[in-house]
């Protein structure tokens, strides 16, 4: 079972602040303008939602190849070591100028903030003609991606790939006729709740069942939508529907805690399981990178994965 992951990857830059120079007042951060603010770099890691998927799947021994978008400066360097030190088939697109993708993520006590950098670049995807993958999963892109993606489904279609979707914030915000039939051409989709309620064109607070079925209308086989700590839902072919707690994971890094998700969730589908295993292995994955600062620390291998759904006795997902 051979996967094709095509999407972003970064260098993540992860930041305390001094509380002395900041103050939090309905959940906005305000500092002081000419304020010299004592920081603190406390990590710096690979991420984007390519790279964290691409990480995780081959961490669950699904073997995986990379297709990613890196300039020509040392970020780029460092994601190309990085995602080869963990054994990811990494396929470069052909355009290599200027720099790679930057996140500058602020760590607060109750949450963080990311200041994120992505070179505006003519994005393109080209493949050769002879290579075939058992399954796709696409995910965000950088601004100017819409070539990118009707290149991509036009490959997907050509050698009969299913797609896993996961749109990034640039395909919701500006979605148009291709996400769309991307969307409805897939066997699998993944969001969280917020970005199915855009989607959708719904209000904050949607019932989960109703973007439940509303997603799955428009097309996909297998839908998972997660709600962050109040944990994460899905509904399968025959429309049934399943909730899953998060994982008692100690910890608050959010950082790619949707990614984990989403695929322990694929990695299980491929690996022959059914949905409430899959959202099993997605709840402990996701766990796993809570528990550690930045996006793949957590990861989990698929002998800790084993190890740790044999030893959890409580964590179940249920049909609702």
């Amino acid at each position: 079972m051979h996967a094709l992951v095509v999407g972003s990857s970064v260098i993540d830059l992860f930041m305390t602040v001094d509380p002395d120079h900041f103050n939090i007042v309905d959940k906005r951060v305000t500092l002081t303008l000419g304020d010299k603010v004592p920081s603190e770099i406390k990590k710096i890691t690979l991420g984007g939602n390519g790279a964290n998927v691409s990480v995780g799947l081959t961490r669950l021994e699904i073997p995986t190849s990379f297709y990613t978008y890196l300039g020509n400066d040392i970020l780029s360097r460092e994601i190309e070591e990085g995602l080869s030190r963990e054994g990811v088939e990494l396929v470069l697109d052909k355009n290599r100028e200027g720099s790679s993708a930057l996140s500058l993520i602020f760590a607060f006590k109750e949450d963080r903030i990311i200041f994120s950098h992505h070179e505006v670049r003519d994005y393109t995807f080209s493949f050769d003609k002879s290579a075939n993958f058992d399954f796709m999963y696409l995910t965000s892109i950088g601004k100017l991606w819409e070539k990118a993606y009707d290149q991509i489904f036009n490959f997907a279609k050509e050698k009969n790939i299913p797609i896993a979707f996961s749109p990034g914030t640039h395909q919701i915000e500006s979605i148009n006729d291709k996400v769309r039939e991307i969307i409805a051409s897939s066997k699998m989709f993944f969001s969280n709740k917020e970005e199915a309620e855009a989607i959708l064109g719904k209000n904050a607070d949607s019932d989960i069942k109703e973007l439940l079925t509303l997603m799955k209308n428009n097309g996909p086989e297998i839908v998972s939508i997660t709600d962050g700590a109040k944990g994460a839902y899905a509904i399968d072919k025959q429309g049934i529907m399943y909730f899953i707690k998060p994982s008692p994971a100690e910890g608050h890094d959010k950082t790619g805690a949707g990614d984990a998700y989403a695929t322990g969730f694929f990695a299980s589908i491929l690996h022959g399981n059914d949905i409430p295993t899959s959202m099993l292995w997605g709840a402990l994955n996701s766990g796993g990178v809570i528990q550690k600062m930045g996006s793949q620390n957590g990861l989990l291998t698929k002998k800790e994965l084993d190890g740790e759904a044999k030893s959890t006795d409580n964590l179940i997902a249920e049909k609702i």
